[in-house]
């Protein structure tokens, strides 16, 4: 076996540094806003990921951090962005020369097969190295050719030419489609507020159908930490019954804010808008006959093409005044009248010029399979219209450009053009809905389904829609080339920085057949592959890539050759696929998903060098998953050497300590097994997990992981013993899965955490209170997925995870997310008595709660004090030592609005009884976003 050399990320990472980068991404960011991809990983994450795989383990923590882009410790600004922080020369030449020593080269090779959205090929080539990045998916591809390879190519003077001809399609579209969007004298309309429509089987009236009708409540940013101001007055409109024309007709309400969700008109009135809804999941309510329409109906509606549309407000602007609204007028109904005659003419000649996206959708993700049955049906004709000659545009600049420039920076051009058009598409359907806080428009690609929106807006499509999203898109190409270190020197020629790689290649490949790459050649792997069915990726790309095939079709054929993105090749747990072959299709679709993991694994080993690294992201609610994720690493050769949690989608709320429903991302590093290495025992090796998941605990510790990540984190150690043999076999001669080790790492923090908060080991302690103890401890919050609350279950013993829910009252528990019971909660529920003549001390966990039902329920010292001293529980120690250790883990936040009301009762209760004082030790500590914990076990 060749000797190999240990990589930082093996021996440390920093957790918690990473936790605080990754909350600050979740805005501003140029790399996402050019073009949506779903689950993108934050680029500080990223780049920890990379650097940590290719840096020598003895590296020192403040060094990493250093040449991840910080000052070093003293001088350090503590508001710095990695993500907006290009790492300067002096940070990539110390890294080259680091790499030169440890892979014998200055910028090693980095692949990532499962490429997306590019966050880990981007934070390579930042770098400076060789980067190999391939997806299977053309969307991701063409992403990744934008936010990567041209700038890097290109530079900052490509903006130039993506203006002028951002510009000529803008002026071009004007003038093909003023017609079809007129405008009252000084005024220029925005957008339209349609509701689509079906007839009322009872009265025949068309009504139209919407959730809600509001139009705007606009709020603008007061400063942080104050209520937003309201600045400007509310907008709905409310329905009118016109039974006699059979039809719905809409007035406009404008006014100031009223009481919660309501408008005050001039004459003081108030209007809720929510009170005239007119359908609520899937079932319509006709206004003027108030019969209801079933979901069957509409859908039968649907089917027999009765499906129409209703204009029921229009937002313009006059002049740079703030946006207003109106009900429509006949100019309004006339041009969309006129483009729905034209675009009914001009169907076949679209169709056949290949603009028309007629390809049929087989999308099953969300209800769009309810409502339409191609990608052309998705939008109303005038955004069809408006779309389809957009295209034409696009390819008439297309021929343009040829003439003009050579075929590289034409297809780069073209590229940007294409990623205007998506942002198009994207927020002008059928699928798009308003979000009226702003009042803005919110795309389809929102959501991971593809939803029909009852009531959509449609953008002016000649002279708003495309320089909008201009302005959203092509504004981050200078922020991208900064962010990648890419200038104009003072001459205006373009100077980019030696570093940048001699090889990014980007490409279309499947990971399971990697063979443009040679046999152990490859220095480093950082990968994020798929996680079960948790994203439809190619479902739901088809969204844009039936609009990029009409423009870049001809320039990347070797992208765009099928009719639809490829579903059959894709690693994703998709159960539609399986439909109608017998047995589950879930089953089906997962052992699917784990037999191309396992051959995509099996590529990895292939190209990577014998002393390689693989660093592997996972993110997977699922305990089960990461079972399945470990055996197929074990099985392709590698063991697995370290690991670590980062905290990947960060809420807003986070402090507020009521819910930790957010995932972490875990990585796994694995290098290839000793070939030589044998199979083990597992019960030899059970002890030695346990042991050294104890030792490196608190090492870990030391590093700022706690709570769950600190679980997560000794994963690496469990599973670094668990892999360096194959296979791990039991007393029986079956073979062990990885998930025995993972149980056993589980139960040595548990008895780790618990031992250095009480100060003793659980002998005498009762498993519920030592489980409600641990739950406080690593996830820092009420709320909480279940699998996690069963895991830790598992790892204390004693107890059956529905006990906790069942007779002791503990949780409760709703789709997959448990919550803990307040001690109101739980008194109301009778799971304890706060009467002592009736009191039984089953568990001291019911003994807290009953003591703070009281205090909370009297408010006074007095009863408590009388409860603890009938109930003897005022000299019993481990009750003590029980009050002393849930107010060490249930977090203290200063916001008393937002305060947990156990710790507040308990720490009420030590400042007011000196007898409490005497025997519980309580030092006071303020939750702050480093310390809140994420994901799962």
């Amino acid at each position: 076996m060749t000797k190999r050399k240990p990589v930082f990320i093996e021996k440390i990472f920093p957790i918690k540094l990473l936790n605080e980068q990754v909350y600050y991404e979740n805005g501003g960011n140029p790399f996402k806003g050019l073009h949506r991809w779903y689950s993108r990983k934050p680029l500080s994450f990223s780049r920890a990921s990379v650097l940590g795989s290719i840096l020598p383990a003895d590296v020192s923590m403040e060094e990493f951090e250093y040449l991840l882009g910080l000052e070093k410790r003293e001088y350090r600004n503590k508001e710095t962005k990695l993500y907006k922080t290009p790492p300067s020369p002096d940070r990539i030449k110390q890294v080259h020369a680091l790499c030169e020593g440890m892979w014998g080269t200055a910028t090693p090779t980095v692949l990532d097969a499962f490429a997306g959205g590019g966050s880990i090929p981007f934070e390579a080539a930042r770098y400076g190295l060789n980067v190999l990045a391939s997806d299977l998916n053309p969307v991701a591809v063409v992403t990744m050719k934008a936010a990567i390879e041209f700038p890097l190519r290109f530079g900052p003077d490509l903006q130039q030419d993506i203006d002028k001809w951002v510009k000529w399609v803008g002026d071009e579209a004007e003038k093909r489609l003023a017609e079809f969007f007129p405008s009252e004298p000084n005024e220029t309309v925005q957008n339209y507020l349609w509701a689509h429509t079906v007839i009322c089987p009872s009265c025949e009236s068309v009504v139209p159908l919407s959730p809600n009708w509001w139009l705007s409540k606009t709020t603008n940013y007061a400063g942080k930490g104050q209520a937003r101001k309201i600045t400007s007055d509310w907008y709905a409109v409310r329905p009118i019954p016109n039974l006699e024309q059979k039809r719905v007709d809409f007035e406009l309400v404008k006014g100031k804010k009223g009481k919660e969700t309501t408008i005050v008109t001039e004459d003081g009135q108030e209007f809720d808008p929510d009170e005239f809804i007119t359908i609520a999941r899937g079932v319509g309510k006709c206004p003027n006959c108030g019969n209801v329409i079933g979901d069957d109906v509409i859908k039968m509606q649907v089917k027999s093409g009765q499906l129409d549309h209703q204009l029921y407000a229009v937002a313009y602007k006059q002049g740079k005044e703030i946006l207003k609204f109106r009900n429509p007028h006949d100019k309004d109904l006339q041009g969309w009248k006129l483009a729905r005659s034209t675009i009914i003419k001009k169907y076949a000649d679209l169709q056949s010029h290949t603009i028309f996206p007629s390809e049929t959708i087989v999308n099953d993700h969300g209800q769009i399979l309810n409502y339409c049955r191609t990608w052309s049906d998705i939008f109303n004709h005038r955004q069809l219209l408006t779309l389809a000659n957009y295209v034409e545009i696009i390819n008439a600049a297309k021929e343009l450009m040829k003439k003009e420039y050579e075929i590289e920076r034409v297809e780069a051009i073209v590229t940007y053009l294409t990623l205007v058009l998506d942002r198009c598409v994207d927020v002008n359907c059928r699928l798009a809905h308003v979000n009226t806080m702003g009042p803005k428009i919110e795309g389809a690609s929102g959501q991971h389904s593809l939803n029909l929106i009852w009531n959509y807006p449609e953008v002016n499509g000649a002279n708003r829609l495309w320089r909008w999203c201009a302005d959203k898109v092509i504004t981050d190409y200078p922020k991208l080339c900064e962010i990648l270190n890419i200038n104009l020197n003072f001459s205006g020629t373009l100077n980019v920085e030696q570093y940048i790689p001699k090889l990014i290649q980007i490409s279309l490949a499947s990971s399971d057949s990697l063979a443009h790459i040679d046999n152990k050649s490859l220095d480093v792997i950082v990968t994020d592959p798929p996680y079960y069915g948790t994203i439809p990726y190619s479902d739901l790309s088809d969204f844009f890539y039936v609009w990029q095939k009409r423009t870049l079709g001809d320039i990347f054929p070797n992208l765009f050759w099928a009719e639809l993105t490829d579903k059959d090749r894709e690693a994703v747990a998709n159960p539609s696929r399986f439909r109608g072959m017998g047995g589950s299709p879930e089953e089906l679709a997962n052992q699917d998903y784990e037999a191309k993991m396992a051959l995509a694994f099996a590529e990895y080993y292939r190209v990577l060098r014998d002393d390689g690294v693989m660093t592997v992201q996972f993110n997977h609610k699922d305990s089960g998953a990461w079972d399945v994720l470990a055996k197929s690493l074990i099985d392709a050769g590698f063991e697995i050497t370290a690991s670590w949690a980062v905290s990947t989608e960060n809420p807003q709320n986070l402090h507020q300590a009521q819910k930790n429903s957010v995932s972490s991302t875990v990585l796994l590093v694995c290098r290839k097994r000793d070939p030589d290495a044998g199979s083990a025992w597992w019960e030899d090796l059970r002890p030695e997990v346990a042991n050294l998941v104890e030792e490196r605990a608190p090492k870990f510790e030391e590093a700022d992981i706690n709570g769950i990540d600190l679980y997560l984190s000794t994963f690496g150690p469990a599973l670094n013993v668990f892999s360096r043999h194959y296979p791990i076999l039991n007393s029986s001669g079956e073979e062990v899965r990885p998930e025995e080790a993972f149980t056993e790492a589980r139960k040595a923090v548990a008895n780790y955490r618990f031992r250095k908060l009480a100060h003793i080991d659980t002998a005498g302690f009762d498993p519920l209170t030592i489980w409600y103890l641990l739950a406080w401890d690593a996830f820092r919050a009420r709320e909480f997925p279940f699998d996690d609350a069963r895991q830790l279950a598992l790892a204390i013993g004693g107890f059956n995870i529905s006990e906790l829910k069942g007779a002791m009252k503990l949780l409760e528990v709703k789709s997959g997310t448990c919550r803990l019971l307040t001690p109101a909660q739980r008194a109301q529920k009778r799971a304890f008595s706060t009467n002592p003549d009736d009191f039984t001390l089953t568990s001291l966990v019911d003994a807290l709660h009953a003591t703070i039902a009281i205090y909370q329920e009297e408010q006074t010292i007095e009863p408590v004090r009388r409860f603890l001293r009938a109930t003897a529980l005022i000299n019993n120690d481990l009750f003590m030592r029980a009050w002393e250790v849930t107010l060490k883990v249930i977090p203290l936040i200063r916001d008393s609005k937002k305060r947990i009301p156990e710790e507040q009762a308990l720490a009420d209760l030590w400042l007011a009884m000196d007898e409490i004082k005497a025997k519980v030790i309580y030092v006071q500590q303020e939750l702050d976003l480093g310390t809140v914990q994420q994901s799962l076990f």
